[in-house]
């Protein structure tokens, strides 16, 4: 399933805001070198739906290129309908569903990127289809293989399109996305589907 198809009748909604930062810096381009994984493998078990503690991305040869905490309070969008995490962490956005094995909505988790500094969900943009999606909650761990990757219009999150809709087992992440250095006018997506 490519993201493009998504890109159909784009309204105004949700946008993640604060990526573009005015000061001039040199930031290295996100890349696909490991990390230490923090999550270990769990076997496979019912997962009750609990909100996300750890996040992880992995190659689809198991080599973890991003880990990072999740912000413990969950994210709502603001009167002006924009998603703008606190602080550097990536965020679970709390209107969307629980990450669990039975979990009936689809989960979202957003995070910045910014154009002249380093944030975890700068590592988006290297994602790629086949890689694995981990995420730790109180109740256990969860693993999601990457079915798509790519930028989308700011606002896609709220909009009259399939990527709004609730599939159970479906976790997307997002972040403004940033190229060559300079913020786009898009969110850059990874949509993952719950294994097993």
């Amino acid at each position: 399933m490519h993201l493009r198809k998504f890109a159909v009748a784009i309204a105004l909604g949700v946008t993640l805001t604060g990526c573009a930062q005015p000061e001039p810096a040199s930031v290295t381009p996100p890349d696909r070198s490991a990390v230490e994984a923090q999550i270990s493998a769990a076997p496979p078990s019912p997962v009750a739906p609990a909100q996300p503690e750890w996040i992880e991305l992995r190659s689809a040869e198991s080599q973890t290129y991003m880990s990072s905490t999740v912000n413990p309070d969950g994210l709502y969008r603001d009167s002006s309908q924009v998603l703008n995490p606190v602080d550097e962490r990536p965020a679970w956005w709390a209107e969307s569903g629980l990450p669990g094995t039975d979990t009936e909505q689809t989960v979202v988790v957003v995070g910045h990127n910014y154009s002249t500094r380093d944030a975890p969900f700068r590592s988006l943009g290297v994602a790629q289809v086949g890689d694995i999606v981990v995420v730790r909650t109180a109740t256990g761990t969860l693993e999601y293989g990457v079915e798509s990757v790519g930028p989308l219009p700011k606002g896609s999150l709220l909009a009259d399109n399939d990527l709004r809709a609730q599939v159970p087992g479906r976790l997307i992440l997002a972040n403004c996305d940033v190229r060559n250095g300079e913020p786009t006018g898009d969110n850059f997506f990874v949509v993952a589907q719950l294994a097993g």
